[in-house]
């Protein structure tokens, strides 16, 4: 498939604006990207008249509030993430942490949704991270049970063992294996013989201990379960 150099120049830039602290002038923006700045400032200033990126009072750029609403019309049409929002949020209701709903997309594996828990900690990662595929428990599942979705054709035999494992069980935890600090555990959204997704519960380790991180796999599951459901319910419309 041809590609437009344009573009990819725009989604680099945009890319550049959400790192470090989400601002930036032309000339580190040029710098960053190693772009002239006569043709990134056409480039920002098209996406600006979008709404795309915006600048402050000191003429620094960030993103504009017109990826929120391009971001929203796409999760609304994603079928699992439409169906996924109200179990997320009545999972994080009912525990208290962060449930999260992860799914392959254009062969990567990434965050479609987050529904925030009832305490003072903000679990990462955001919407649209991407999650890699060997120290995460969403990883292991779709190394299970769709691999062909994550182009994971080389993955080593180790994590294949891993994979089986947790497909066996019916869920996965990964414990500071991506991002130091934080338990991750996901269960399968299987339904129409397929893997659709991942439902992932994520809190501080010290808070995912025994009686507790068994209450989190229940309820991972009991949520990954409803989606299925739902989305069987969906596929019968």
């Amino acid at each position: 498939m041809e590609r437009s150099g344009t573009v990819d120049k725009a989604v680099r830039a945009l890319e550049a604006l959400g790192e470090g602290d989400g601002s930036a002038s032309l000339s580190e923006l040029a710098e960053r990207l190693r772009m002239p700045k006569a043709t990134l400032h056409r480039l920002l200033a098209s996406l600006a008249a979008h709404a795309l990126v915006e600048q402050d009072g000191e003429g620094r750029y960030r993103l504009g509030v017109g990826l929120i609403r391009l971001g929203l019309g796409a999760q609304g049409l994603d079928a699992v993430a439409r169906v996924a929002r109200p179990e997320l949020e009545r999972a994080a209701r009912a525990f208290g942490e962060t449930f999260f709903l992860v799914a392959a997309r254009a062969g990567r594996l990434v965050v479609l949704d987050k529904a925030e828990g009832t305490g003072l900690l903000r679990a990462a990662p955001t919407v649209g991270a991407e999650v890699p595929l060997d120290v995460t428990a969403s990883g292991r599942l779709y190394l299970a049970h769709a691999p062909e979705l994550v182009g994971a054709s080389g993955a080593d035999p180790a994590m294949l063992r891993a994979a089986r494992r947790a497909a066996k069980r019916g869920y996965d935890v990964n414990e500071g294996e991506w991002i130091d600090g934080l338990t991750v555990i996901a269960a399968p959204v299987l339904a129409r013989g397929g893997l659709h997704g991942c439902v992932a519960c994520a809190a501080a380790a010290q808070s995912l201990r025994g009686d507790r991180r068994d209450a989190a796999v229940n309820h991972t599951r009991d949520a990954a379960e409803r989606v299925a459901r739902a989305l069987q319910g969906e596929g019968r419309r």
